[in-house]
């Protein structure tokens, strides 16, 4: 029932958003490095950090091999410089370490548990981070979820009030169409950012409200007490 209901969802999802288009990222190490980026920050501070190493930096391993003051001076923008620096350059010195050379690419030959796994036994990497890499740079069937993601799933109620991301992740990863999780992801987080917005959720406006747990039980409990009103 439940893979049903999210099928539901993404029904309503492609009608209200379309179809996108998607390009996929080559560069796996810079989407890494850009979803570190991303971290409790906008989408507009966080690639703006991201143009600034590209100009600053002819290649990945030019930062790698920089010091840590030149790559926070780079990412102030996107905020926690002093937590993210340190982050982006151990991961990619991890990597220089395990495989010889800066490169992701051996991961689209992996399994998606093995390349899960080893992305995450790099310290300072989560689980949305080596999810993004391996759906946006290898096509990887895996749905990353981020706060919107979480947020819009638990309103509706496909997933429990106990679960946390990473065990969010691994459900909707089984439950959601392979062949089009990209664009699902994107149109989650869509809805999560214009209309299921985390104080002020645009209900009314929802083409999703008749599958919601959230709007059916905040409305259901407004009818009672407005019968309650009346008696």
């Amino acid at each position: 029932m439940r893979t049903e209901n999210v099928l539901a969802v993404r029904a309503l999802l492609l009608k209200r958003f379309g179809r996108l288009r998607f390009r996929t990222e080559k560069d796996a190490v810079g989407e890494l490095v850009k979803t570190i980026l991303s971290q409790n920050t906008s989408d507009i501070t966080s690639l703006r950090a991201f143009a600034n190493l590209k100009r600053r930096f002819k290649d990945w391993e030019s930062l790698r091999r920089s010091g840590l003051p030149s790559i926070r001076r780079e990412i102030k923008i996107a905020g926690l410089s002093n937590i993210k620096a340190p982050r982006i350059k151990g991961a990619l010195n991890e990597i220089e370490e395990r495989r010889g050379s800066l490169d992701l690419g051996f991961l689209e030959g992996m399994s998606l548990r093995d390349g899960y796994s080893f992305l995450r036994s790099i310290k300072g990497i989560g689980p949305k981070t080596a999810a993004i890499v391996l759906l946006f740079s290898f096509g990887k069937p895996i749905m990353p979820v981020d706060t919107h993601i979480f947020r819009v799933m638990k309103r509706l109620g496909l997933i429990g009030p106990k679960m946390n991301r990473e065990q969010a992740q691994e459900y909707l990863t089984s439950v959601s169409p392979e062949h089009a999780i990209r664009e699902f992801h994107v149109h989650l987080i869509m809805l999560g950012r214009q209309v299921c917005a985390a104080r002020e959720p645009k209900c009314q406006s929802c083409n999703l409200k008749a599958l919601c747990k959230y709007y059916g039980d905040k409305h259901g409990r407004r009818r009672v007490k407005d019968r309650k009103k009346r008696i």
